[in-house]
């Protein structure tokens, strides 16, 4: 189960990144997960929107003359407290997955923290998390975040 995930390259200056989340909130579209790194010309910003956003927000981008793409990531229930997140990593881990980069997402549900990962085989990712009642965030509880 998968969601939706959005790339965004950016230069290295000063106001990029407000200007990108000003086009952003004047259309309305709210982030609900964000993650920033960069290199040494250019920044990849990586976020989440709600599904029915994802073309207006992609089209958008593009229009105003952003690199812009959409691909999959997985969004896991990690338990919040000691050790919750070090337990998926090992799992990953003992099954020969690589983590290719993950951020925490802007919300908490009850006692889970929510944790976007972007895995280098996200079918076996999903099935260990299956197997071991590690439950995934789908898109459409994304969409109904208030």
């Amino acid at each position: 189960m998968y969601i939706h995930q959005i790339t965004v390259f950016l230069e290295n200056m000063k106001g990029t990144l407000s200007k990108l989340t000003t086009l952003l909130a004047d259309n309305h579209i709210d982030i609900l997960a964000m993650s920033i790194a960069d290199t040494s010309g250019f920044g990849l910003v990586r976020f989440i929107v709600r599904e029915k956003d994802n073309d207006q927000c992609l089209a958008l981008l593009k229009e105003n003359g952003y690199s812009a793409r959409k691909n999959h990531v997985i969004c896991a229930r990690v338990p919040n407290e000691p050790g919750g997140l070090n337990k998926i990593l090992c799992l990953l881990d003992e099954a020969g997955i690589s983590i290719e980069y993950l951020y925490s997402f802007n919300y908490s549900e009850g006692n889970n923290a929510l944790i976007i990962f972007r895995l280098s085989d996200r079918e076996t990712g999903l099935k260990i998390f299956s197997e071991n009642g590690i439950s995934v965030f789908s898109q459409t509880e994304i969409n109904s975040i208030q």
